[in-house]
Order: structure tokens, then sequence, then C-alpha cells
């Protein structure tokens, strides 16, 4: 047990609950004393601020008071802390309690605040707004520091090393299950006993037909108290909502990318609707169909384990023959949310039906009423305004999830969340905040139909959901079937390939990989390979086991850009490091060069490497700067750069793959502006080819391109999970494969490779493989395949 990171966590958790609970209170405080409309207003804008994603306010924090924050000279603030992790987490749940701890003071009764007009001020909160709002508190208090306490993204962002973070790389990298469940047992086992210790106890306070008068609640409560919750609710509110909104409305650059970011990620926008009012309509409805039944304490666990854990679980589970119909399709991602946050609208709607009359549900059994009568003329009533908003906040929820369904979701079913937190580790800022606005009006979209339709009547939400839950939930399930793997090789049927054979399987082992990242091939037809683990593994043309090395240092991040230059040396690029590496084709280094900056000859987060018929080396760059620059053959000379941040001709977004044909062409994976970019030796732009989408032409996040002799472009889609071919002119040729886990078909593919006789290979990320395409007519003999000797791993 890392009891550092626990205590980090703790901390974290422990302050930004403190803070969140105290906040919402006193804007509770102040909504009671407003009149409707400013209440609406105060309510309207708690609901905002959950609908914030957690990226984008991480994002506008880092923009302001990161290292470089626009604010950083003015205010001697420091985001990067743990005390700042846990402020910009309690700028974003602060709602939670607010929410709970009015929606518990609207029961009151008029005649108890009119009862006794001395009960002023101190006493007022001491001796009945307290005491009413106990029960609320402490549930907001434990929602609020679970998911505080369980929450990876921004302490992520943030720089701040925490537990669940620390969980993800052990089952990550690792791919150590029972490291990362008994890291997750102190997670697990402070989140039950203090539901234990802070369980509510239902306080029988009936519903009021007619709610407090605010200017009873003002005169009674008293100026001050009034004034200090308007002196914590506005700077909350600037804080929390009008900052996030104004920093991503009012960069230029959001718009600009919001275009590019729709095209290439609608499926994923899709996915994440579908996922969130699926999975929140199904715990509602169950929740309401079975409350009675329901085991509290089983639902509150689910919500209390760790999403990431949730998510190992059901793979564990449901990696079966018997299961083949759920696995791998978007039902186990609907599953995984549906189990996480079941907890949520059966606490609400179990504790509005213990609040009814024991009188009427006597009078109903008198009546010879059924249990579909009582559920629809008595539970129904009471509980549609309450079950509505637990609906609206599972959907929340669910929308910005990421941790439950990291690794439940199928080849091509990634949620907009999803595709933001990969952008988060090597993305542009721009093309994530222009993705945060596209969920931020995802987000609301619901609460706005549902005032729209409001006044249709109270009907209409089980009308709908009984019309059109099924089908929805039918189709989720054959919306994302994909066939299981098929073997180890499978025939394709297109015109350049007539094979792909899978090479490794998933592990941190000997020929296994985890989540490839790159690959090459060097001129005697061997296989190299780059993983998530660290390793460089080295394969014999035939697919067999060779040898492997570790990369020295990977606490910052993982090496990522693999060549091969003309001495036959493997060059390794370890962007985190700002340093490129030279290996024997045995492992043994034999250079090291690189320092950081941005300055011409300096690097600043190279992403791929590339060698020319010279020997000359060009590397691409981007975050800090947007470049590809060359340098001499093992970086003594810096020979000169091209490129600048932009979606113009010759600008770059993002630029990460890298190929160089055999006239010295520079072809630049274009990633973030969707587009494959050609340059000359020196860098003048020659030409370029494709927009955002997922049609023929159209690529969706490019992550790397290589070419043939012939002159043909393979393109490895990342966002599409295919690869494209185009001709030598840019034309589009032949699309290879699509979402899937067969032989064949791809999950999120990193990086592509040709060895010299024409044969694809692909670093099949999220299927954790290599595939090769074997050629239909080679362009060069294939070597004999050699008896490799037994070489030991790190030799």
């Amino acid at each position: 047990m890392n009891w550092s990171l626990l205590s980090n966590s703790l901390a974290v958790g422990a302050a930004a609950t403190l803070l969140a609970v105290t906040a919402g209170f006193w804007v509770a405080l102040l909504a009671l004393s407003c009149e409707r409309r400013i209440r609406l207003v105060l309510v309207g804008c708690g609901i905002m601020v959950l609908a914030l994603p957690p990226f984008l306010v991480a994002n506008t924090w880092l923009h302001y008071l990161g290292l470089n924050g626009a604010w950083r000279s003015a205010l001697p603030l420091h985001i990067l802390t743990l005390p700042g992790t846990a402020g910009v987490l309690a700028l974003l749940l602060w709602p939670i309690t607010f929410l709970l701890v009015l929606g518990s003071w609207r029961q009151l009764h008029p005649a108890q605040l009119e009862s006794d007009p001395a009960v002023r001020g101190t006493h007022l909160l001491r001796a009945l707004l307290l005491p009413h709002a106990r029960a609320a508190l402490a549930r907001a208090a434990l929602i609020t520091f679970v998911l505080a306490l369980n929450n990876f993204t921004v302490p992520a962002l943030l720089q701040t090393k925490v537990l669940p973070a620390e969980m993800w790389i052990r089952y990550n990298t690792e791919l150590n299950p029972g490291a990362a469940l008994r890291l997750s047992l102190p997670l697990i086992a402070g989140p039950l006993l203090l539901l234990w210790l802070l369980r509510p106890r239902a306080v029988p306070w009936k519903h009021t037909l007619r709610a407090l008068p605010a200017a009873a609640v003002r005169r009674q409560l008293g100026a001050p108290w009034i004034l200090l919750a308007a002196g914590v609710a506005a700077p909350l509110g600037a804080l929390s909502l009008a900052l996030p909104l104004g920093q991503i409305l009012t960069a230029p650059r959001t718009w600009t990318e919001l275009p590019l970011a729709l095209g290439a990620a609608g499926a994923s926008l899709w996915y994440s609707f579908l996922y969130a009012s699926l999975a929140a309509t199904t715990s509602v409805v169950f929740s309401f169909l079975a409350w009675r039944g329901i085991a509290q304490g089983i639902a509150w666990s689910l919500f209390l384990l760790p999403g990431m854990i949730l998510g190992v679980g059901l793979t564990a589970l449901l990696n079966a023959s018997w299961t083949s119909l759920l696995y791998q399709t978007p039902a186990l991602a609907l599953l995984g949310l549906t189990l996480r946050y079941l907890a949520v609208p059966a606490g609400v709607l179990s504790s509005e039906a213990r609040r009814l009359d024991p009188a009427l549900a006597d009078d109903s059994q008198l009546l010879g009423l059924n249990l579909w009568q009582r559920l629809r003329h008595l539970y129904w009533p009471a509980m549609a305004g309450p079950g509505l908003m637990a609906w609206y906040c599972v959907y929340l929820l669910c929308l910005w999830d990421v941790e439950t369904i990291l690794l439940l979701i199928p080849p091509g079913g990634d949620s907009a969340a999803l595709r933001v937190f990969n952008l988060l580790h090597a993305g542009y800022s721009a093309q994530v905040n222009a993705l945060c606005l596209a969920l931020l009006g995802l987000g609301l979209a619901p609460l706005l139909v549902m005032l729209t339709v409001s006044r249709l009547g109270r009907g209409w939400l089980p009308s709908l959901a009984s019309r059109w839950l099924a089908p929805a939930l039918a189709a989720i399930v054959c919306a994302g079937c994909t066939p299981a793997p098929a073997g180890k090789a499978a025939r394709l049927s297109g015109r350049f390939f007539s094979q792909a054979q899978v090479i490794a399987t998933r592990g941190a082992g000997v020929a296994e990989v985890n989540k490839p990242r790159s690959v090459t091939v060097d001129s005697d037809f061997n296989l190299y390979v780059v993983d998530m683990t660290g390793r460089v593994q080295k394969f014999s043309p035939a697919g067999l086991f060779l040898t492997s090395w570790q990369m020295e240092q990977t606490d910052l991040g993982r090496p990522k850009g693999l060549g091969v230059d003309r001495e036959g040396l493997v060059v390794v690029n370890e962007p985190h490091y700002s340093r490129i590496n030279h290996f024997s084709p045995g492992g043994g280094l034999v250079t090291r060069w690189g320092n950081h900056g941005t300055n011409g000859g300096q690097l600043a987060f190279p992403r791929a490497v590339a060698v020319n018929s010279r020997n000359e080396i060009y590397l691409s760059e981007y975050g800090l700067v947007e470049r590809v620059q060359r340098f001499s053959a093992r970086g003594e000379r810096w020979l000169g750069a091209f490129g600048s941040a932009g979606s113009g001709p010759g600008q770059l977004n993002r630029a990460e793959g890298l190929c160089i044909d055999a006239r010295d062409r520079v072809y630049v994976a274009d990633s973030c502006n969707h587009r494959i970019q050609v340059f000359s030796a020196t860098g003048e732009f020659l030409h370029a080819y494709g927009s955002p989408g997922t049609g023929t032409g159209q690529l969706s996040y490019p992550y790397d391109i290589c070419v043939d002799a012939l002159g043909f472009q393979f393109v490895c889609e990342f966002g599409n999970s295919r690869i494209q071919v185009f001709d030598p002119d840019g034309r589009p040729v032949e699309i290879i494969g699509g979402p899937g886990s067969a032989p064949g078909r791809f999950n999120n593919p990193w990086g592509v490779a040709l060895d010299p006789a024409g044969n694809l290979y692909v670093a099949d990320a999220l299927n954790h493989r290599v595939q090769k395409l074997i050629r239909r007519e080679p362009l060069s003999p294939a070597p004999a395949p050699p008896s490799p000797p037994a070489t030991a791993p790190g030799a």
C-alpha cells in the first residue's frame, strides 16, 4: 500500500467535501430567502455547474494558474497542488449539497416558520433549518466525498498524485488487476464506513402544498445571514460557472476547432447521449418499480466502488462464451453505468415513497387497487418530480464518466468524454475545449427538453419510457455487436492485402503487448514494437519473439515513436523526456541526444520520427510548438524546421505520424486538423488531403502514415478505427477494417509500418495486439524465416 498516495487521496477528498458542502449550504440558504424567479436562476446556475465537463474546468484553471498561466504573475497561487486540486473539485461538486439541502427545506410547512416569530437569525438556523437539512447534508457529504475520492481525471490534469491514478497505472500499464484491487480497498472501506456512520435517518416531514414565503424567511433570518450567503454565492458562481464558460466561449480557437471536432467525433457524441440517457432511464425505471425490494446497501456499495474496479469486475465476469451477445457491445457499458449510479435514484425514490402518508397506502389496498394502479395513481404523482431530477443527475454523472466505462467500451463505441480523456494526454487544448463545448450542450439539452414538454402533463414521461425504452435498449445492444475474435488470422477481400495475422497477445510478458503505441520494421523484415509497459520488443518476420529491452525512465511517460536509420539502428523517441535514443538491433544503447526547449534544435514533446535517404532525422512536435524539425544522423546538427500552429496550408495542429517516401517528400499526419500534409525535403508545403468525417476520403484523428515503394499511402485513423489507402495523388482508394476485435478489424490503432515487401503492420492499441496484413503481390521477396535464438527478455 502506498500510504503517501492514500493520504493524498483522503486529503483531497476531505478538503473538497468540506469546501463543497459549506459552499452549497450557503447558496441553498440564499435561494430559500429569494423569490421564485431568483431561486430558479440559482437552481439553473447550479445545474449548469454540474453540467460543465470536469476537463473544461480543470483546463480553465490550468490556463489561468498553471505553470505558464495568464494570472501567475499577478496572483501568487499555484494550482498544481493538493489544495488546488481540492478547490477545483469543490467548484465542480458544490451544487450537489445546494440542490439536496434546498430540496429538504422546500418540504417545510409555512406554519413551522410562522409558529414562533421570535425565532430569528442564529436560533432559526439551529432550531429549524439545520435539523431539517441534517439528512440532506449527510447524503450530500457522502456523495461529494466519494466522487472527489474516486476522481482521477482532475488530479491527473493538475499533476496531483492520488491513489486512483496509481490504480489505473497498475492495471493499464502492468495489467495487474490484483494489485489494483488491493490498492482500491481503502477507497472502498472508507466510504462504506462513512455510509454507516452518516446513514440518513428519515425525518417524518410531510409534503406541503405551498413553499415557505421568501419574505418570511428574509424577515426571520435577518440581513446579516443573507448578506453572508450572498457573499459566498456571488464569487462561487463567478469562479465555478462564469470563468470556465467565459474562457471557452471567448477563445477564438474554440470556435475554429469546433467544426473539425464535431466532424470527427459525431459518433462519440451520439454514444455519449445514448449511454447517459439509457443508463439514467434504466436506473430510474428500475428504482421506481422495485424501490421496496432494492437493497440500498448493495446499491450504495456499487456507487462507492471505484469505477475502474467495477469495470475490471464486469470484464472478468462477462468475458465468457455464454455472454457473447453482451460482451464487447455498448450494452456492457450501459450495464456498468446503471450499476454504478443506481443508488442515486434508488435512494431518492425510496425516500420520497416513505414520506407518503401510510394511511393513503392502506386506503388504496382497501379500495382493491392492484400494484400497477397504486404505482400509477399513488406513488407516481409524489415521485415524478424527484425521479426526474434523479434522472438528470444520473444522466450528467454518466455523461462525464470515464473510469467506469474505460474498460467496457467496445471497439468503435467511444464516448465523447473518453475521446477527450485520450486527447488530454496528447491533444491540443483548443480541440479539447471544442469537444467540451459540445458535451456541455449535450448536458443541457435534456433539461431544456424537460422544461419544454413539462406542460404536456405528468403522463408524458412514463409514456415515453414505455414506448421508446425497450426499442432503444435493443438498439444499443445490436448497434455495437461485433464478431468474436476468429482466431489468429483471417482472410481479407481488399485490393492490397490477402490476410490479417495477429502478432502478440495482451499482457506484460514475453511476446505480449499492452496498448502498443508505435511499430517499425528494419531491412531484414524484423518488427519492433513499443507499448505502455515502456518496453521495445523485437519479432522475427514470422512473428516469433526475438528479444526486448526496457526503457530506463517511464515515470513521466512512455516512449512513442519508432524508426530505423540507415545504419540499422533502432530510433526510439521519448516525448516526455525530450530525447532521442539510438539502439542496436539487440537493444544496446548506442547514443542519446536532445534537450528540452522551443528554440531551433531543442525538443518540446517530440512525437514521431522518420529518416530520409541521407540518414537525416525528422521529428514532429506539438503542444508548446507545432512543427517538424530536421537533424543530422545522430542529432549533431540542426538542419531546419517547418510548420506552425494553425489550420492553414503548412500549419499543424497536433502533428502525430511522420513518413518519408522514396523521393524524400515528408508526409505529416496532422491529426487534429484531420488531414495529411505533404512537404518537400526542406519543408516547402506541397499539398494536403482529408477532412473530418467518417466517409471515404475523410479522416478522424489520423495518427500515423506510411508510404510504399509505389507511392500508395496507408493512413492509420485513430478516431475511425480503420486504415485508409490513398493513391500517389492523394485520392482515396480503399478502406481497410473498421471498429472490431476480429483479425482485420481495429480498436483505436496508433501506428503503422511497412516492411520491404509491402506488408503492413498495425499497432492495434486497444485490442492490445499488432496485426500484420499480408500483401497480395509482394513488392520484394520476403526473407526465409530464420531459426530465432532463444534470447532472454531484456538482452
